[in-house]
């Protein structure tokens, strides 16, 4: 009896423990939300909650030189590419080169069969081999006389002589006609004939030799041909054979590209030619390469104008010893014609627009890193891509936003972040 008492007396001790301590949890839990309720009335009390700080960026306004520039598009080509052409035909036996690979001048490109060039070659020498003996065995047995000029012949061969370099000159130039110009030299060639002068070539001529010497030399040119190199260094574009194929005379097998000869072409516009001179340096940007500014110079100004289009073509030399730059990209030319000295601008994208007139936003009493932002209207003047002039409204030392500010009402608070 004594041992179910005590049980009954724990269980109720220990109930009596949890109900104290739910009442405990629930009067700590009405005093904490009766706090927040008195202190929220307390803020509504003695006025608006603090307004948040919105991050910006800064620039303190100084003066400086603002230059005005002409923008000139513009696209990459290069002085020296070329389609690399066949001049004899054959069968393609090796291509020695790829797509995107540096080449040098005369290197050796693509290589034809040349078995039958060399057999030309060779057939050729024999027979300027054969003219030659016949030549040396005529020479040797026959009495030629050695007729000697006289003081006239000479004075009347020298007379000739120079009557034929003038009507050379004569000719070259335009002032005779072919005609008159082949008498003299037909005159000139019989004297030197009959006077013996030119004895030995014409005896080469009359045995066949000179003939022989000239197709020999051909036949060498055409196995020479066999091999197709590069007329100068740069990269190889495309290619436009396959091995085993047989080509025509003419035929283009790829193009080559010399990267280091690059330049731009642009268009200014009829009424800018005033600003543009040969030698003028400029600034480059390529669509490829936005984020970094390129220089060069103006090496060539057309002398013409497009009559349709209204514009002059300007050639801009520009540095690629990395090869960065290819034919065809697009690019825009900066060309600096006027600069404002000693002016207080600011980026073009501090200034806003607002029921058509301009501000910008400064930022003032300024505590550590926070202040307050007010608009302030602006006169503007001159203004390139990048900056504009500010005649009027703010002054040199003021610190303007550059970032943030695009939804910025006035007197807003603001953290400068930089």
């Amino acid at each position: 009896m004594n041992k179910v008492l005590k049980i009954i007396a724990f269980v109720i001790i220990i109930a009596g423990l949890v109900f104290a301590g739910i009442k405990i949890f629930q009067k700590e839990k009405e005093k904490n939300e009766a706090e927040v309720i008195t202190a929220e009335e307390k803020d509504d009390q003695t006025g608006p909650k603090k307004e948040t700080a919105l991050p910006v960026k800064v620039i303190s306004i100084k003066r400086g030189n603002l230059p005005l520039r002409l923008n000139i598009s513009a696209a990459a080509d290069t002085w020296e590419k070329a389609d690399v052409r066949a001049e004899i035909a054959g069968t393609i036996n090796s291509i020695k080169v790829s797509v995107g690979d540096w080449v040098k001048k005369g290197q050796v490109l693509v290589q034809l069969d040349d078995r039958e060039r060399q057999l030309d070659v060779e057939q050729r020498e024999a027979e300027k081999l054969r003219s030659y003996s016949n030549y040396l065995v005529k020479e040797e047995t026959e009495l030629v006389e050695n007729n000697k000029l006289t003081e006239e012949q000479k004075k009347e061969l020298e007379n000739l002589k120079q009557n034929y370099q003038k009507a050379l000159k004569d000719f070259e130039k335009g002032i005779i006609a072919r005609k008159e110009f082949e008498k003299i030299s037909d005159d000139y060639q019989k004297a030197l004939i009959f006077s013996g002068t030119i004895r030995e070539e014409v005896r080469k001529a009359q045995e066949g030799l000179s003939s022989a010497i000239v197709l020999l030399k051909q036949a060498k040119l055409n196995l020479n041909r066999t091999a197709i190199k590069s007329p100068f260094q740069g990269k190889v574009a495309n290619l436009q054979i396959s091995k085993g194929e047989t080509i025509n005379a003419g035929r283009i097998v790829m193009r080559i590209v010399n990267l280091k000869s690059l330049y731009l072409r642009g268009y200014a516009l009829e009424s800018e030619i005033q600003h543009l001179r040969k030698g003028t340096n400029v600034r480059i940007r390529f669509d490829s390469f936005p984020e970094t500014y390129y220089y060069g110079e103006i090496e060539a100004i057309s002398p013409e104008v497009d009559e349709e289009r209204k514009t002059i073509t300007v050639y801009v030399k520009v540095d690629n010893k990395d090869n960065l730059f290819l034919p065809g990209m697009h690019a825009n030319i900066d060309v600096e014609h006027k600069i404002f000295e000693n002016v207080i601008k600011v980026p073009r994208v501090a200034v806003l627009t607002r029921q058509d007139r301009y501000l910008v936003f400064t930022v003032k009493d300024i505590q550590g890193r926070t202040g307050i932002a007010n608009w302030v209207y602006v006169e503007v003047g001159h203004q390139n891509d990048e900056e504009i002039e500010i005649k009027s409204g703010i002054q040199e030392g003021d610190l303007v936003l550059i970032e943030g500010h695009m939804t910025l009402s006035h007197q807003s608070r603001v953290k400068i972040e930089n």
